[in-house]
């Protein structure tokens, strides 16, 4: 194998390894608006910082955020708590 083929097997290794040790989320409680965060991995599924809460609510908690910060941050309304791919 060469040394290429070895390296694209390590990162790819090293990715799943890394995906199956995401902590689950257990700030879902019941359905509304939840400040979440997408991960780079899908199967994390999204982060979810605070909820529920209207969505005014929400919108006032995230741009209490530094700018940086705030614009990686979604309101999203969630139904059931979000699956392994989120709600995108």
């Amino acid at each position: 194998m060469s040394n290429r083929a070895l390296k694209v097997l390590f990162g790819l290794s090293l990715a799943g390894a890394l995906n199956a040790c995401a902590p689950p989320d257990t700030i879902y409680t019941q359905s509304g608006w939840y400040l979440e965060r997408p991960r780079i991995f899908f199967s994390w599924g999204p982060r979810l910082f605070k909820g529920p809460m209207t969505y005014e609510d929400c919108e006032v908690a995230r741009k209490t955020l530094p700018e940086a910060t705030a614009e990686q941050m979604l309101c999203i309304k969630e139904f059931a708590p979000p699956g392994p791919y989120g709600p995108y």
